[in-house]
């Protein structure tokens, strides 16, 4: 697999995410801006401040970001705590709950809500939360309180699992969903035998990639099928933390290549699966 480096000198890259416009957006933790990018053009999106640590897009073209209030690799900033913002086409960044502490990644749900995790930092890494966040009224409502870190976060094509990536653990969990009640029994979807699971997203075949990060040896994707069995592994350089991964329409896939500052595209086989809130509609 060829990879094209699309954005460079962008810092501590994470949250890809493939806008309904046709760009492709992505935050960067330790400049505390978002960016958008596309025709060959970089530019900022919308200035966070802190650690915009994961991204979505919604209704009316607003990106939503999980802020993760200034934890590593971001810096601490006055007026900035942890919670969700959104920002606005004309680039307008405003503050959507501050309920979650230090929130990692974010995605809507079937439901119209945005599921986020948080996460706990160090030196307190064992005390993670699961939050549902209505966006229209900023009412942000605690769905689960684990003894884990939880990271990546999406649902299955058919909309009765959300998938939350177990950290240290290295394992993708797949919670049982339905709208309006609490979560069910997690059991182990994947379990990685290298790498900690960061960000991961569908193609339309059902196949789950994943950006695994390393803290000694160069990171990778994993691929797994729909069984949670794995499919392939792809090396792509020297970076030790590929962080997240995003699939467009086209089959282009992006890789937030983190310790390198610069973001990564390569074909992919498979269109990505469209993500909520438009997964019911012909766009992704």
């Amino acid at each position: 697999m060829e990879f094209q480096t699309v954005a460079t000198g962008v810092g501590f890259t994470e949250g890809p995410v493939y806008t309904q416009r046709g760009s492709l957006v992505f935050v960067s933790i330790d400049q505390g801006v978002v960016y958008e990018t596309a025709n060959g053009t970089t530019q900022v999106l919308g200035r966070t401040g802190a650690g915009p640590n994961g991204a979505a897009e919604g209704p009316d073209g607003i990106i939503y970001v999980a802020q993760n209030g200034g934890q590593w690799p971001a810096k601490r900033e006055e007026g900035v705590s942890g919670g969700v913002q959104a920002i606005h086409p004309d680039g307008t960044v405003v503050t959507v709950t501050t309920d979650p502490i230090y929130p990692n990644d974010l995605c809507f749900g079937p439901d119209g809500f945005l599921y986020v995790t948080d996460p706990m930092r160090r030196p307190r890494r064992d005390d993670g939360r699961l939050w549902r966040v209505d966006v229209n009224t900023g009412e942000a409502e605690l769905l689960l309180s684990v003894d884990w870190f939880p990271n990546g976060i999406g649902f299955s094509a058919d909309n009765d699992s959300i998938f939350v990536a177990q950290g240290d653990e290295r394992r993708i969990l797949r919670f049982p969903f339905t709208p309006g009640e609490r979560l069910g029994k997690p059991e182990i979807h994947v379990q990685l035998d290298h790498g900690r699971p960061d960000g991961f997203a569908w193609d339309v075949d059902g196949n789950l990639v994943i950006g695994a990060i390393t803290g000694t040896a160069p990171g990778d994707l994993q691929v797994y099928n729909p069984e949670g069995t794995l499919l392939d592994v792809i090396k792509i350089g020297d970076g030790q933390k590929y962080t997240n991964v995003a699939i467009s329409s086209s089959g282009k896939l992006a890789v937030t290549d983190s310790d390198n500052g610069q973001v990564l595209e390569a074909d992919w086989p498979a269109a990505g699966l469209p993500l909520h809130p438009f997964r019911d509609s012909d766009q992704s």
